[in-house]
């Protein structure tokens, strides 16, 4: 039991008492497990909507008063179907669906939860691909990107010292470049933080 106990503290998953981040500089490394995207590419005729998987994140956290921090956080998001490694084998006619976001924000926290609110600069991409399909496809392979700014809002729980769940709201609202104009569109996503505490 001792040793159960203690390999439990080691992966930093027991409770602790305090659990809001208590440290000035913080690395931030994240995992956006499930994103949802809802995207207009341009010359599409309409939306396009999906949920899936995977995706990495970066950033620092700085402390700037006893429950604030002003954060730096650098993403990259996905929407593949399995949410665990597997082999997928596609084909057909498929959408594919990516982000690419540099966020800043300034976060509160209040015991184990903190809220945010801060800028973003999104690269978002559609693409439609076509895999071994023996009949023609009705259009031929494209990919459309296009890069925005607009708002981040993210929400945390606490679990202890070490990780954290969280959920980002990310929608961008002014799309820039060669087709610049107000144009709504967003990326949600779920993740787990890791905190690594730098002197």
């Amino acid at each position: 039991m001792t040793t159960l106990l203690g390999l439990v503290g080691a992966l930093g998953l027991a409770t602790t008492a305090h659990a809001q981040l208590a440290h000035d500089r913080v690395l931030r490394i994240s995992l956006p497990h499930v994103n949802s995207f809802y995207l207009q590419p341009v010359g599409e005729p309409g939306a396009k909507v999906n949920t899936g998987f995977w995706g990495l994140g970066v950033g620092m956290l700085f402390r700037h008063s006893q429950s604030q921090y002003v954060g730096v956080n650098v993403s990259v998001g996905f929407d593949i179907p399995a949410p665990v490694p597997a082999p997928i084998d596609f084909e057909g006619e498929h959408e594919l669906m990516r982000s690419y976001a540099l966020d800043l924000t300034n976060r509160h926290t209040w015991g184990r939860y903190s809220l945010g609110y801060g800028l973003s600069w999104s690269s978002l991409e559609w693409e439609l691909e076509n895999w071994d399909d023996p009949i023609p496809p009705a259009r031929a392979p494209t990919t459309v990107r296009s890069s925005s700014v607009g708002l981040s809002i993210p929400f945390g729980y606490t679990l202890n010292d070490r990780f954290a769940l969280g959920l980002i709201y990310r929608p961008s609202v002014y799309r820039t470049g060669r087709d610049a104009g107000f144009v709504y569109e967003h990326v949600i996503s779920l993740e787990i933080a890791w905190y690594v505490r730098l002197p």
